[in-house]
């Protein structure tokens, strides 16, 4: 069966953000699983309106998806597992921290921004990825080097973003069919394997309140299972995990 993600491919210099770029050309430009790749962004971001630095060197790129609306948590969760796929096709043992940060050796290396958005009745999303496969360390602020790296950095190797990408996209393509086939379990237990999250001490960040436990699992929807200092089993759709 031929591949729906990466089909049609949209290159550029420099955008102001891929996910951006994306949104105004769908429906015309932009059909389900077409990608829009730039060499940098300038005005990337990530999740809730964070900065996403992206100069040249990295690989920055959005994909086009027609899914289902309940499907938006999944897809969020498991956008990250094809770029630790691909980054262990290099020998590079990343690992998810949940929802989808990219991280390996305790340094984070590629995110994830899904954004949903009506044009004409039809409900897409646009799945935004960034990697910090070749990006310049100097490149980047110093309060991003302090928790965040790149392949190079890290282990010395400059990965051709070319067969990253068409790695990636090949993996991206299966687990966006199985999602549409309602396999959930499939993908849950999928996503539990490459994330490090689970069985670490956390306190997670919502918008409402502060939950410190243990991470113990994730629900085939996407939420993270956290048993609470009281023993209660707590489950959060959405926040921002620190270890402690």
């Amino acid at each position: 069966m031929e591949p729906l993600i990466g089909r049609t491919i949209l290159r550029f210099d420099a955008v102001e953000s891929t996910n951006d770029t994306a949104k105004e050309l769908l429906g015309t430009q932009a059909d389900e699983g077409t990608v829009i790749v730039a060499d940098r962004q300038v005005a990337g971001r990530g999740r809730y309106g964070r900065a996403w630095f992206s100069p040249p060197g990295g690989l920055y790129c959005s994909i086009v998806l027609k899914p289902d609306e309940k499907q938006v948590q999944l897809l969020t969760l498991i956008s990250g597992m094809p770029v630790v796929k691909a980054l262990r096709h290099w020998s590079v043992l990343a690992t998810l921290k949940w929802p989808n940060d990219v991280v390996f050796q305790n340094r984070k290396l590629g995110g994830i921004l899904c954004e949903g958005v009506y044009r004409h009745d039809t409900f897409w999303v646009v799945a935004g990825i960034g990697v910090n496969t070749n990006t310049p360390l100097d490149r980047l602020p110093e309060e991003v080097r302090r928790t965040a790296s790149s392949v190079r950095a890290e282990t010395g190797v400059e990965l051709s973003n070319e067969e990253f990408l068409e790695y990636m996209l090949r993996e991206y393509d299966k687990v966006y069919k199985a999602s549409k086939t309602g396999a959930r379990n499939v993908l849950a237990r999928e996503y539990m394997a490459l994330c490090s999250t689970i069985r670490q001490r956390v306190e997670v960040a919502t918008l409402a309140e502060k939950v410190r436990g243990t991470a113990v699992d994730v629900t085939p929807l996407g939420a993270l299972v956290v048993v609470d200092e009281r023993g209660n089993r707590v489950e959060i759709p959405d926040g921002t995990v620190h270890y402690v």
